[in-house]
């Protein structure tokens, strides 16, 4: 007897699924998940489901992939959704991402009906922050691809594929893009590295772990930028300072530990 097949169901590649059976789809690894939850997304432009005639809206299998895997940078990985968002802006939604400790999350507060890590509040406009590495930007800070090039000892291709590999970003401006003062550094660096043949897409890893370090500082130092006032803003950049400075040295230490350890680098 031959197999009997359902014509009118179409195949699973253009079904479209109700917001409450991607919450059926999801709740078994993220039993915390919501329907408010997934609207807060969807709200931040993180997924962008179709809408019926109705109103309703209707998700893809592709959409429900998405949420899957935004949800699990939140929950493993301690991404602030700034950061999601500009990963999936480059592609880079499945990308796997190194995992971290789950003692690293702690602190993440409820956004509405939804728990996501906080987020800072920027700094008042033209100021990035007030010491340290959080310094006022001026247009003495700003390079053409040019200067940015010249001062980077970069060639073209190069700054393009850090470009791509999302180490570096221009701004646009009236006079068209250019690079702050921040990127330069990040470039400089890049290129000590590409002299010893390391490539902009093995420096990726280096952004990965330092926006999951964000993610995770983001937590600590929030609620006192949100405060708004002067005071409070100095505090959370030398609070900022402070936990840069200190994550810097646990790295450093690790890398030359585990360095003379298999290397066999320590003197006599």
């Amino acid at each position: 007897m031959s197999e009997m097949h359902d014509e009118s169901s179409p195949p699973e590649s253009t079904q479209r699924l109700a917001i409450g059976e991607v919450l059926a789809s999801l709740q078994t690894d993220f039993p915390d998940v919501s329907i408010s939850k997934i609207r807060f997304l969807e709200s931040r432009g993180l997924v962008n489901p179709d809408r019926a005639p109705s109103g309703y809206r209707k998700f893809a299998h592709a959409d429900v992939d998405r949420l899957r895997w935004i949800l699990t940078m939140q929950r493993d990985h301690f991404l602030p959704l700034r950061v999601i968002k500009e990963r999936i802006e480059r592609g880079e939604v499945g990308v796997p991402t190194p995992a971290v400790p789950a003692t690293a999350g702690a602190g993440v507060e409820v956004d509405g009906a939804a728990a996501t890590p906080v987020t800072a509040a920027p700094p008042a406009a033209g100021v990035r922050a007030v010491s340290g590495r959080f310094r006022p930007q001026s247009a003495h800070d700003e390079y053409t691809v040019e200067e940015f090039g010249r001062h980077a000892g970069l060639t073209g291709a190069q700054i393009n594929d850090l470009e791509q590999f999302g180490l570096i970003e221009p701004h646009a401006t009236p006079a068209g893009d250019r690079y702050a003062s921040d990127e330069l550094q990040v470039a400089k660096a890049a290129a000590k590295f590409l002299q010893h043949g390391i490539e902009p897409r093995h420096l990726r890893a280096w952004r990965i772990a330092a926006e999951r370090e964000a993610g995770m500082l983001e937590q600590i130092i929030a609620p006192l930028a949100r405060q708004g006032d002067a005071e409070a803003m100095r505090e959370a950049c030398e609070v900022a300072d402070n936990l840069i400075e200190t994550g810097n040295r646990i790295r450093e230490t690790i890398i030359a530990k585990s360095l003379i350890a298999d290397l066999g680098l320590q003197s006599d």
